[in-house]
């Protein structure tokens, strides 16, 4: 088993190839030939992911109103909530709506939404290694209102430097393993081909560094990648197409289209589980693709990719794929990003005293005063 692996100075920086060749006789065949199968494994750099938030911690009274209910009662609202947290961000892969999954999980109880979400989390984190979190405040501050009753489930369990949790996680399956390595590749064109500069969508963007890049551009880089991929996005009555359908034909023929993902879907996919962010923008150099509006449709990295994935990952797997160090300027900037983040949250917690909650004792009325 030749194995050939590389470090560029970061410690937990590396790339290893690893071959296995096997010899199989085939029975079936009549020269009985022997089939040599080779595999390629790529171990990518694991770096850390963007910050996310934890989730609210509930009032001592509404702590104790859940432990006050029936047993059967509180485990049966626990356990659903659990059920549900996991069945959607891991079965459905779709972003979590608070409201509703509280709502549906307590039933009839109220004032305990809160207390029975920490105790979820808690069941999460103890026996999947999950955590349930939102966007962080800062990211949140420039996204639409609805990101703020978002919740996602977080994989917490800490990896090697070779990636090997992460690695038997996502190639168990091909389908997923194909999305996921597609998400990469669009991350990586996205973070680090877009452009950063102020623009005028309805959403800013995951934080005032985000990079957006125009769908032409970004379609033209994909087809670098695979041939078969369409150089250009759909039009907009091909779009609709794709929601109901199910995309566009791809590009050449042969058997080589069998490994072409279908990529009007695959972006209508990851912009429906937040992985990317979508808009309508003005861009002054982009002619293409404009609409009477005078704007172009981008994408950039949603809060799901950045807490799940990260900024820093997605700048060491561009290093490793063209086998370079990473950018400097970039990595200085998620750490300027970074720095920046943790002043505010240190700040508002000075101001609001921590993320400890007290309780608000009521207030006493004082005897009224007879006017002489």
């Amino acid at each position: 088993m030749p194995r050939r692996s590389r470090s560029n100075g970061a410690a937990t920086e590396s790339v290893s190839f690893i071959e296995e060749e096997e010899e199989e006789y085939n029975n079936n065949e009549e020269d009985s030939e022997d089939f040599i199968m080779t595999q390629t494994q790529f171990t990518f750099s694991q770096q850390p992911a963007d910050k996310s938030q934890n989730i609210d911690v509930a009032r001592t009274s509404e702590q104790s109103k859940l432990s006050d209910l029936n047993p059967t009662t509180r485990t049966k609202i626990v356990t659903d909530l659990s059920r549900m947290l996991l069945f959607k961000a891991l079965g459905m892969k779709e972003p979590i709506d608070r409201t509703k999954v509280c709502s549906e999980a307590c039933g009839e109880v109220k004032g305990v939404s809160k207390a029975a979400l920490n105790e979820a989390d808690k069941r999460l984190k103890d026996v999947f290694g999950f955590g349930v979190k939102h966007v962080n405040s800062k990211m949140e501050e420039n996204l639409p209102v609805r990101f703020k009753n978002r919740l996602y489930l977080i994989n917490e369990v800490r990896d090697d430097d070779a990636g090997t949790h992460s690695l038997n996680l996502h190639s168990a399956h091909k389908e997923p393993m194909t999305e996921k390595g597609v998400l990469m590749v669009v991350l990586s064109f996205a973070f680090c081909k877009g452009t950063s500069a102020v623009r005028s969508g309805l959403m800013k963007g995951a934080g005032k560094k985000t990079r957006w890049i125009t769908e032409h551009h970004l379609y033209s880089l994909l087809h670098r990648v695979d041939e078969n991929i369409p150089s250009e996005p759909p039009s907009a009555e091909g779009r609709k197409k794709t929601r109901s359908s199910g995309g566009r034909q791809s590009l050449g023929g042969g058997s080589d289209l069998v490994e072409t993902p279908d990529i009007d879907a695959l972006l209508e996919k990851f912009v429906a589980q937040d992985y990317l962010l979508r808009d309508k923008i003005e861009e002054g150099d982009e002619t293409a693709g404009k609409s009477e509006d005078g704007k172009v449709i981008a994408y950039a990295m949603g809060p799901r990719a950045a807490m799940e994935v990260g900024r820093r990952q997605v700048v060491y797997f561009c290093s490793n794929v063209l086998d370079e160090k990473p950018d400097p300027t970039m990595l200085a900037e998620i750490d300027e990003d970074d720095e920046s983040s943790e002043e505010e949250e240190e700040e508002e917690d000075e101001e609001g005293g921590g993320d400890q909650v007290v309780e608000e004792e009521p207030k006493k009325r004082g005897k009224r005063q007879k006017r002489g």
